[in-house]
């Protein structure tokens, strides 16, 4: 009978537990920052958790932010609660987080989670008011705004900036890195039949310069206009184009002149 009663409360514990949707900012051990909808670990919304008298169960309905902390060869939880109190308790057992962001699921191993802001079900009304206040407080002339055009290879098109000063290509000769503001296009090249790279990466720069070779860095941030940070994957990038101004329609991109051909002063 003592068995029985100990099954049932393991199997209490260990059971996803189904409770409505949460949304979350993940920041990652190596600093990369990522918004999703859906958030779970592996489908449970609740930490077990050891307690004072025994095991414990924290909902994350209760909690605002948690950031996991290894001690030794255990994780522990310091959450910290709507009233900005904190506690650090022992996780009895975890597992990989899961979301849904623009470019899909995502799995996230729980050892690359550093730390995790919960935020309302539905946050798009919330950066939809942002927003709308921004946009209301700008001055009648301001001047437009430039953004970098970002096509992914399903066809998706974002509009932000690139929130890095400089972009590296490895070639044959070496790595050259070219500031942003010198950047007209970069294409990345095509992937299939499961390897990374079949085709190398191009970058254009505004003075005719063409270089292949391979775009640096596995990851690209970018600011949409929402103010919302996104990480995409470079595999997901098809071409990034710099800068496109708001209120025209995209530019054509300009190919390098014809050798020979003078270039614009720098």
């Amino acid at each position: 009978m003592k068995t029985k009663l100990l099954l049932i409360i393991a199997l209490f514990i260990l059971a996803p537990v189904t409770l409505e949707a949460l949304s979350a900012r993940i920041e990652t051990v190596e600093g990369d920052v990522l918004q999703v909808s859906d958030f779970s670990m592996d489908g449970r919304r609740a930490f077990s958790v050891d307690q004072v008298g025994g095991i414990g169960r924290l909902d994350w309905k209760e909690i605002s932010s948690f950031e996991i902390k290894q001690m030794g060869m255990k994780y522990w939880v310091e959450v910290r609660f709507p009233n900005d109190k904190k506690e650090t308790l022992k996780l009895r057992q975890f597992s990989s987080f899961r979301g849904k962001s623009d470019l899909g699921q995502m799995i996230i191993p729980f050892e690359k989670v550093k730390r995790v802001s919960l935020m309302p079900s539905d946050p798009e009304a919330g950066k939809k008011e942002d927003l709308t206040v921004k946009e209301s407080n700008l001055p009648v002339d301001s001047p437009p705004l430039e953004l970098t055009r970002v096509t992914l290879r399903n066809g998706d098109i974002l509009m932000g900036d690139l929130l890095a000063e400089s972009i590296s290509i490895k070639t044959i000769y070496g790595t050259i890195s070219f500031k942003k503001k010198d950047i007209q296009k970069v294409t990345f090249g095509k992937t299939t039949g499961g390897q990374r790279e079949v085709e190398k990466d191009t970058l254009y720069s505004k003075y005719g310069d063409k270089v292949t070779g391979t775009i640096t860095g596995t990851y690209l941030n970018v600011k949409l206009r929402t103010d919302t940070d996104m990480i995409l994957p470079r595999h997901h990038v098809q071409e990034i184009e710099f800068p496109i101004s708001s209120d025209n329609e995209p530019r054509s991109i300009r190919e390098p002149p014809e050798p020979g051909s003078k270039l614009p002063p720098r």
